[in-house]
């Protein structure tokens, strides 16, 4: 039986795949292997939903070497628009296509100082985490902890004991 080309195309039709928006390790392989001035210029309003500063920092600090370049910028993760975070970034992180995979560990913090990142920041419990992880690189961010701690009525007695690494690993 011979099809007309009507009916071929009814039975199957050409779908387009649809572009998957670049998520998080994208936008930090970009950052440490092409660097190219215009990339954030170029991104899709939906490209940009998922350049998260605090996020992509997080993720460079995975490289010890980078670590003190990634505190000296988490100092303004905040304030600098994206363009520029993104210039600054090229700036100060150099080439390198090494992989540095995530670290993580369930559990390092206890729950209550976790609560109280999630509603101050009112992110998810992972993230929650993960700002706590950036926050213990340097003086100033455990200081921003013990401040965050303070907003919710605790005590420095209670604030010590929720600073403390978590006994239940």
């Amino acid at each position: 039986m011979v099809k007309s080309k009507n009916q071929e195309s009814k039975r199957s039709p050409k779908l387009k795949p649809e572009k998957k928006a670049l998520g998080l390790f994208d936008h930090v392989k970009h950052i440490r292997t092409i660097q190219s001035p215009d990339y954030y210029s170029k991104l899709t309003e939906l490209d940009r939903k998922s350049f998260n500063h605090f996020m992509i920092l997080q993720a460079l600090s995975m490289d010890p070497q980078l670590l003190s370049v990634v505190s000296t910028i988490y100092r303004y993760f905040d304030i600098i628009p994206s363009p520029q975070f993104y210039q600054l970034l090229i700036a100060f992180i150099p080439k390198n296509s090494t992989f540095y995979p995530w670290i993580g560990s369930k559990n390092k913090y206890k729950k209550e100082l976790l609560d109280l990142i999630v509603r101050r920041f009112e992110v998810s419990t992972q993230q929650a985490e993960e700002y706590v992880d950036l926050l213990s690189l340097t003086d100033e961010g455990v200081n921003s902890l013990v401040y965050i701690c303070q907003g919710f009525g605790k005590t420095d007695n209670e604030i010590q004991d929720l600073l403390s690494p978590n006994e239940h690993n």
